[in-house]
């Protein structure tokens, strides 16, 4: 991934890092009809998955990063 994707993962490391161990296993977004959690969402986003850019658009979608 490079430069707009890039920043979307920056953006979504650095939120991260500021959600609270403790909602870290809360829900936040839900793709293809599944519940991901905060760990989950950074884990596969970090991993450069196919499924961590479709987290990455979702959570642009709705105003997270």
């Amino acid at each position: 991934m490079n430069g707009k994707g890039e920043d979307k993962r920056a953006k979504l490391i650095g939120v991260y890092a500021k959600v609270p161990d403790s909602l870290r296993d809360d829900i936040v977004v839900i793709v293809d009809k599944e519940p991901y959690t905060w760990t989950t969402a950074y884990l596969e986003v970090k991993g450069d998955t196919e499924l961590g850019k479709k987290i990455l658009k979702a959570l642009e979608d709705i105003g997270i990063i």
